[in-house]
């Protein structure tokens, strides 16, 4: 949980600013996300991951991937 701001508000922030929208996002979530939260999502994050489902070392894979791609571009 974040104080400031909920996670749509930091995805709507990053893909406001054009300085920090092209960093890849991926959503890592304990919450059962709706179908209106995932429209909202649509488009502004790579990825999202359901907390507890995949396991720690696919996790640091999928974050290794997103990283060595975005660094290539």
């Amino acid at each position: 949980m974040m104080p400031e701001m909920d996670g749509f508000e930091l995805v709507e922030a990053l893909r406001g600013d054009a300085t920090l929208r092209a960093i890849p996002v991926l959503v890592i979530t304990a919450k059962e996300l709706t179908s209106e939260d995932r429209r909202r999502l649509n488009g502004y994050v790579e990825r999202i991951l359901q907390k507890g489902a995949a396991t720690r070392d696919t996790l640091l894979r999928e974050v290794g991937d997103y990283v060595a791609a975005s660094m290539a571009q």
